[in-house]
């Protein structure tokens, strides 16, 4: 049988003597066997409840804006890939994802007229104007990192659960590495009466909130902001949909396609989607923060993976069975070939046309070829 729930990690194991090896082995089998965990007492090294407390209030702000400020910072004014998102203007599988979200990141400066084309993912976030919402920058760049530190921290972690040092992967990241984040709402069924796609002809009878799809980054850590229970789900590996549970201060927390390919296949990107609030739940707020590899890598994955891990994968993979899930295109980056940067550049365009159709029109064009 393929798992029938998110396994929950309780992080301060990891830091006893006594209790690291259990740690290690609850997440080694997380990492192998499900791809998602439930992550808590992270406050050691990571946000602190009160700096949850901060961001959701800071979230709830920024939606509650006028929607001129807004779109003050739309995605589409940023080359970047940064800033707003308005209401069902994204599309995951085939379907509209009916949320509105704003994507921010590490602050960096923009790459150079000479860099590659695909630095240009990496630059200068969009923030709302200050004089509408003057603590959600500070609160937004403490958050980013109280959570970079985390990853750091988790990422030695995982290499330790899968047989390998702590600093395996290390040489996949360079100094001030850009993290990206999201703060998305999702609207229940009743406030989406009378909402109109704007990517398709589509309504919100898919029950869509986000669609079928695995995450292309390395790690993902969702902290889910409000109470809902129902909405975020992972599937098993016999197609069976899992709810994700929402327990109070975690992070969810799941391998990403970047981290299986990394480890020959060893940490599983699992499908996953969010529907649609339930009609009289209110909106939820969902925060996810996504660790990335340095763009510029053309390492290819690490060696010396112990053979018992290997075999667990191998076991792993027996379990999975063909079940018809359309996740849509994505491009896989090939390291071997050319720098991640590429792959993570095209997916970028594919998700965002209308920021692509502006800034980068005939790579949008050689994209919809592709794909």
């Amino acid at each position: 049988m393929s798992f029938q729930k998110v396994p929950v990690l309780d992080l301060q194991l990891a830091f006893n003597p006594d209790t690291r090896n259990r740690f290690l082995e609850e997440l080694r089998y997380a990492l192998i066997d499900v791809g998602f965990l439930l992550l808590v007492n992270h406050e050691l090294v990571g946000p602190s409840r009160e700096d949850f407390k901060e961001i959701k209030e800071e979230a709830n702000n920024f939606f509650s804006l006028p929607d001129g400020v807004k779109l003050g910072c739309e995605m589409t004014k940023s080359p970047y890939f940064l800033g707003y998102t308005k209401l069902a203007n994204e599309v995951t599988a085939l379907h509209t994802d009916w949320r509105e979200q704003i994507d921010l990141a590490t602050e960096l400066p923009a790459p150079g007229p000479d860099e590659p084309i695909y630095k240009n993912i990496e630059g200068p976030n969009l923030w709302p104007d200050e004089k509408y919402i003057p603590n959600f920058k500070p609160t937004v760049t403490k958050f980013i990192e109280k959570m970079t530190k985390l990853s750091t921290e988790f990422r030695q972690l995982a290499c330790q659960a899968i047989g390998l040092p702590p600093d395996a992967l290390n040489k996949y990241f360079k100094p001030n590495q850009q993290c990206k984040m999201k703060i998305i709402a999702y609207p229940d069924r009743s406030q989406l009466t009378n909402a109109h796609s704007k990517a398709l002809e589509d309504t919100p009878s898919t029950e869509q909130g986000c669609g079928p799809h695995r995450d292309s980054d390395f790690l993902t850590y969702i902290y889910q902001a409000t109470t809902h229970q129902d909405s975020l789900q992972v599937q098993n590996f016999q197609g069976k949909w899992i709810t994700v549970e929402n327990v109070p201060n975690s992070l969810v927390v799941n391998a990403g396609q970047t981290l299986e390919a990394l480890t020959q296949g060893v940490c599983k990107a699992t499908i996953h989607r969010v529907l649609i609030p339930k009609a009289g739940s209110g909106t939820r707020i969902s925060i996810p923060f996504f660790s990335t590899i340095d763009l510029d890598s053309r390492k290819s994955a690490v060696s010396h993976i112990p053979a018992e891990v290997l075999r667990l994968r191998d076991q792993r993979d027996k379990k999975i069975e063909d079940w018809a899930v359309d996740v849509g295109f994505q491009f896989i980056p090939d390291m071997d070939k050319q720098a991640a940067g590429y792959a993570v550049f095209k997916n970028r365009i594919k998700s965002h046309q209308d920021v692509a159709a502006r800034w980068y029109p005939e790579i949008l064009a050689d994209v919809l070829k592709e794909y």
